[in-house]
């Protein structure tokens, strides 16, 4: 599941990154990319920061600590 891959990613960046940088890494498109993230917000599972004028992502501190 695309979602479960996000996660991870985001996990093992440490610290909060772009769109991009996400989809670099996990191989999806970055329009399907942006469609789990927001999924995801609504989920309560990941969190939207701006650094500047740039979005960037990452696991709300709950969710990880309830990962398996």
């Amino acid at each position: 599941m695309k979602k479960d891959v996000i996660l991870k990613a985001l996990r093992e960046a440490g610290t909060p990154i772009t769109t991009e940088e996400l989809a670099r890494m996990t191989g999806i498109n970055i329009v399907r990319l942006r469609i789990d993230l927001y999924h995801l917000v609504e989920e309560g599972k990941v969190e939207k920061r701006m650094r500047g004028n740039t979005p960037v992502w990452t696991v709300k501190l709950s969710s990880f600590l309830e990962r398996p």
